[in-house]
C-alpha cells in the first residue's frame, strides 16, 4: 500500500545462499581455484575472465556485493615463485577490474589486497590471490558491528552477470546486448518478433543497466537473473554479452513490442542456437524449460 514503509519492524532478511559458508560442510576436495580453473563452465565456476598468466573470479562468499579475485594460474602460496609477468599481469587486472566494477557496481571505493598465508587471515592459504573488494559509504553499519552478519543485496549470480556483461562488451567491442527476458510467473519468456531483444548499449551506462533500463517502460518490475551467454570467457572476444532478466509487464500495456511465448513455442520459433541459449541461461538459474 503508498505510503506504508517498505521494511517493517521485525522484517526477516533471508541469506540463504550463506548456508554453505556458515554451516560448514564437506569441502570441496583440492584447490578450489584450480579446480574452478581446469573446468570449462566459467559461468559456473564464475570465472569472468582468463588472462594469459592468472584470472579473475567472483568469489562465492563475498564480504561484499561484487567481491572478486585475481588468482595465478600456477598453484602457490608465495608471490616469489610467480613469473614477473605474472606479477604484473596480476597488478594490470587489478587496476582493470577496479574500472569495471567502478562503472558495473557505481561503488564509492575498494579495499583491494592479499592475506599471504593462514596467519594472515587467508581462508585458501596455499594459492595466493588478490581481492578486490567494492565499498559504498555506509556499507558498514550495525549488522556486521554488532550482529556478526552481512547481509547483500543481490544474488551472486546476478553480480556474476553484471560483471561479466561489461567485461563481455570491452572484449568484444559490441554496441549492443541480448537479452533473454523470461517472465517470474509463468513459464516461458519474451521475445521481440521472432527473436530474443537485443539492446543497443552506450559508454556512459553499464550493460546491465541499459538493459533494464530499455524494458522500464514496458515493465512494472524488471531485473537481472544472470548470465545467458556462452559458457566459457574464450567466446567474449567476438560474442556479444547477453543477460537474462525477469519481467513483469504493465497490466493494460496492448502495445508492447514483446509477446510471451511458452517454451514450446520457443523451441519452434528460433534457431537452434538461439534456444539453445535459452535453455542453458535456464538451467543456470534452475529453471524447468519441460512443458507439462
Amino acid at each position: 500500500m503508498t505510503g506504508e514503509p517498505r521494511f517493517l519492524p521485525g522484517a526477516r532478511l533471508w541469506t540463504p545462499w550463506r548456508m554453505a559458508y556458515v554451516g560448514g560442510g564437506e569441502r570441496e576436495p583440492g584447490c578450489v581455484f584450480c579446480n574452478a580453473l581446469a573446468g570449462e563452465d566459467d559461468a559456473t565456476s564464475l570465472i569472468v575472465h582468463r588472462g594469459e598468466h592468472s584470472f579473475a573470479i567472483m568469489n562465492l562468499f563475498p564480504y561484499n556485493t561484487g567481491h572478486l579475485m585475481i588468482v595465478p594460474y600456477s598453484h602457490t602460496h608465495q608471490l616469489m615463485a610467480l613469473s614477473q609477468d605474472a606479477r604484473a599481469e596480476m597488478t594490470e587486472l587489478t587496476a582493470t577490474f577496479c574500472d569495471v566494477l567502478q562503472l558495473a557496481m557505481n561503488c564509492d571505493g575498494f579495499n583491494t589486497g592479499m592475506n599471504l598465508g593462514s596467519a594472515a587471515g587467508a581462508g585458501i592459504a596455499n594459492h595466493l590471490h588478490h581481492h578486490i573488494v567494492p565499498r559504498w559509504t555506509g556499507d558498514t553499519n550495525f549488522m556486521p558491528i554488532i550482529g556478526g552478519t552481512k547481509v547483500l543485496p543481490e544474488l551472486v549470480a546476478a553480480t556474476y552477470a553484471k560483471v561479466r556483461a561489461e567485461v563481455a562488451r570491452r572484449k568484444s567491442g559490441a554496441g549492443t546486448i541480448d537479452v533473454v527476458l523470461f517472465a517470474p510467473d509463468q513459464p516461458g519468456l519474451y521475445v521481440a518478433g521472432d527473436d530474443l531483444p537485443a539492446i543497443s548499449l552506450t559508454d556512459d551506462m553499464p550493460a546491465w543497466k541499459s538493459a533494464v533500463t530499455a524494458f522500464s517502460a514496458e515493465a512494472s518490475v524488471c531485473g537481472v537473473l544472470g548470465w545467458a551467454g556462452r559458457a566459457s570467457t574464450v567466446s567474449d572476444e567476438t560474442k556479444w554479452p547477453a543477460l537474462a532478466l525477469s519481467c513483469s509487464p504493465r497490466a493494460g500495456n496492448g502495445s508492447s513490442p514483446y509477446r510471451w511465448i511458452s517454451f514450446e513455442q520457443a523451441s519452434a520459433l528460433l534457431t537452434d542456437s538461439r534456444y539453445g541459449q535459452v535453455r542453458e541461461a535456464a538451467n543456470r538459474l534452475g529453471m524447468d524449460t519441460s512443458e507439462p
